[in-house]
């Protein structure tokens, strides 16, 4: 490998084959080359704002047929805000990847050598040249890289339907269908939400969590389909009450007649607390309907009708609801170092206890699950 004559101030980079005849264009030209080159080559913020303000020092003369620039390391750091020592980083940064050459002159400064009318004739600095001169490799990795985006969104997209198909499937099973035995699904559906990525994670694999949850929804809708005696619906309905009249009816999925006990956590605060839990819950509006939908789901979260009662006596059917949210959230996202739980009915009747005896205030704990996700 062939190395330049050591200037006394730096290391030396490797010798680059200069572009002989570089590419002119007007500065707009060079500005977008400069734009696809930080996205194709996902420079970081340094890189970009220095290969910026170099572009922007170009005036669309070529000195000694090369697109020479010279600004000092002094005005990079005044134009740019950035430390001297990130600025000699980011310059070595894009030598390396080739984006400009250097030339450098004896004594290692960058400067202008002008005749005595005035006009350049030589220059040591920065060469330009490359960054036109691959334009058409930015071009092309940008485009490789919208491809990939485009592949990657498609993929979650086409994950996120199977997903929410699995949890809808999940509810209907447990709302008409209580005596079903879903909780171990249930329970892999909720350990597969723990580890699924978010749409924020881009780039990551998608293609195994999209393949697990259709797995899960398949499972879940034969089930379904297998109970409803191959219908699309329920083929029993036990709602013999008129379309006017309420079908609040104070069985184990409402609220009960006596007022539950007050609680500075709503349904809407669970929803922000725990939202991979109401994934699989639904949606709630109010108290009431939380109650509701949590009351249908418990046997599918391994919370038996005795135990729910009993819950419901000794706390009120709203904070056992809230319980039951809380419990599941932990399940499905775990606090940072704790153990996965791996019996929610059992974890929620011993809660329930502790929280009879004052000892567990789930107020608390809740907000401190809204504190952790902010």
């Amino acid at each position: 490998m062939s190395r330049g004559q050591h200037t006394g101030w730096r290391s030396l980079a490797t010798v680059r084959p200069l572009v002989k005849q570089p590419l002119t264009d007007e500065k707009t030209a060079l500005f977008e080359a400069g734009r696809l080159c930080a996205r194709a080559l996902n420079l970081s913020p340094n890189c970009r704002y220095v290969l910026e303000q170099l572009i922007g020092f170009y005036g669309g003369e070529l000195v000694e047929g090369r697109m020479l620039v010279w600004p000092s390391n002094e005005i990079l750091v005044e134009r740019t805000g950035i430390p001297e020592r990130s600025i000699r980083y980011a310059l070595r940064q894009l030598i390396d990847l080739g984006v400009i050459v250097s030339k450098d002159s004896p004594n290692g400064k960058r400067f202008a050598q002008r005749s005595p009318q005035g006009q350049i004739i030589r220059a040591f600095g920065f060469d330009l040249g490359p960054i036109l001169h691959r334009a058409g490799e930015w071009r092309e990795r940008v485009q490789a890289q919208k491809d990939r985006e485009r592949e990657w969104k498609e993929a979650f997209d086409e994950m996120t339907v199977h997903r929410r198909s699995a949890q809808e499937a999940l509810r209907a099973i447990a709302e008409w269908f209580p005596d079903t035995d879903i909780s171990d699904l249930v329970r892999r559906a909720l350990e597969l939400s723990r580890r699924t990525p978010r749409r924020s994670a881009k780039g990551c694999a998608v293609e195994p969590f999209k393949s697990e949850w259709k797995a899960i929804r398949e499972e879940a809708e034969a089930i379904y389909y297998a109970a409803c005696g191959g219908n699309n619906c329920r083929h029993k309905d036990h709602n013999k009450d008129a379309p006017e009249e309420s079908c609040w009816n104070g069985r184990e999925d409402s609220v009960g007649e006596a007022a539950p006990p007050q609680l500075h956590v709503n349904a809407a605060d669970l929803a922000r607390a725990c939202p991979d839990a109401m994934e699989f819950i639904g949606e709630a509006r109010s108290d009431r309907e939380l109650v509701s939908a949590v009351a249908k789901m418990r046997g599918a979260f391994g919370v038996s009708p005795s135990g729910w009662e009993e819950a419901c006596r000794d706390i009120g059917s709203l904070l056992a609801a809230a319980t039951l949210v809380y419990v599941v959230q932990l399940q499905a996202a775990p606090a940072p170092g704790a153990d996965p739980i791996r019996n929610a009915g059992g974890y929620f009747r011993a809660l329930v206890r502790l929280m009879k005896e004052g000892r567990v205030n789930l107020v608390t704990e809740i907000q401190r699950l809204m504190r952790r996700r902010l």
